[in-house]
């Protein structure tokens, strides 16, 4: 059931980009693999949505539910229109901690001008979540630590926080 969703989402999603080219109206389509690689055995939560953009922006694939340790995701950004962007944000939630307005992808990011084709001889972008930290790596190298992922103890970090760090799950579930 799952996988005929997800299907008719993408199918859904390449009609209205043909419709749109059909007419004239440009759009660029961005492919990112999200990875959990955090150790604990749980898991973590991450809820998305597509913001920016016009009516395409609106048919993204994004994650949005639980994400097993060693799950994987594809997210699926559409921007439509000459100089127009997107972005996805989330909110994340691991082990009692929990981050809104976490910004995994941004159509304005250089590096993400190698998102735009998921089968090129590097593979798709990347967005790993590790140890302490979230980064988003492209095929052809570059890396951008996205941000440092908050745990209980919020030790010394060198980068800042991917998002806002939120005091409860009240919080993470009224973002």
């Amino acid at each position: 059931m799952a996988l005929g969703l997800a299907a008719a989402l993408t199918m859904a999603s390449f009609l209205a980009v043909s419709a749109a080219a059909s007419e004239g109206l440009s759009t660029s389509t961005y492919y990112v693999a999200v990875e959990n690689k955090l150790p604990a055995g749980a898991g973590m939560d991450l809820v998305c949505r597509a913001l920016g953009g016009e009516l395409f922006t609106e048919w993204s694939v994004v994650p949005r539910g639980h994400m097993p340790k060693g799950g994987r995701r594809v997210v699926e950004l559409l921007v439509d229109g000459e100089g127009r962007y997107a972005q996805v944000v989330c909110s994340w939630a691991y082990q009692g901690n929990y981050v809104g307005g976490m910004s995994l992808l941004d159509s304005r990011w250089p590096e993400a001008k190698g998102c735009r084709n998921p089968r090129a001889s590097g593979g798709m972008c990347r967005i790993v979540f590790e140890d302490d930290k979230v980064r988003f790596e492209a095929p052809g190298g570059g890396t951008r630590v996205i941000g440092d992922l908050s745990v209980k103890s919020y030790p010394d970090h060198p980068n800042p926080y991917a998002g806002r760090v939120l005091r409860n799950a009240l919080e993470y579930f009224g973002v």
